[in-house]
């Protein structure tokens, strides 16, 4: 009996979250979220996001979604890949279609604005973790 391949989302259809998914889905499920209609459309039809990557070919695992719900609901990782100033504002909207014990894993660069801070995932039984998944808090 083999072991179950874990769901992936990552959310953020900007160049980073794209190609993080794109690899991720070479040996896992993954799809990918973004709030552009027409990257979605582009990543599942075309294999390709032309306004970020230009001609570059995407895995053809990788399915990509509008809905935030359906990227999430089922997960068993979620990956933030959206830019910092978004970060929290797509959190809170996950948080409601996730279930508590996935982990949350952040590829944010740079500093939430308004508080100067790392954005970091938090929600209902999430836990920051450190280094080496030592508690941070």
């Amino acid at each position: 009996m083999g072991q179950k391949q874990p769901r992936v989302a990552v959310l953020g259809g900007g160049s980073w979250g794209t190609t993080v998914a794109s690899n991720v889905s070479r040996s896992a499920p993954t799809v990918l979220w973004s709030r552009s209609p027409d990257t979605v459309a582009d990543v599942n039809d075309s294999r390709r996001n032309r306004r970020y990557l230009g001609e570059v070919e995407l895995h053809a695992a990788l399915s990509a979604t509008a809905s935030l719900e359906a990227a999430v609901s089922d997960a068993d990782v979620v990956v933030m890949g959206v830019p910092s100033h978004a970060f929290r504002g797509v959190l809170e909207e996950s948080v409601p279609h996730l279930r508590p014990w996935v982990p949350v894993v952040s590829l944010v660069k740079g500093l939430e604005q308004g508080t100067d801070r790392r954005p970091l995932p938090r929600g209902p039984g999430h836990r920051r973790t450190g280094p080496a998944g030592r508690g941070a808090g």
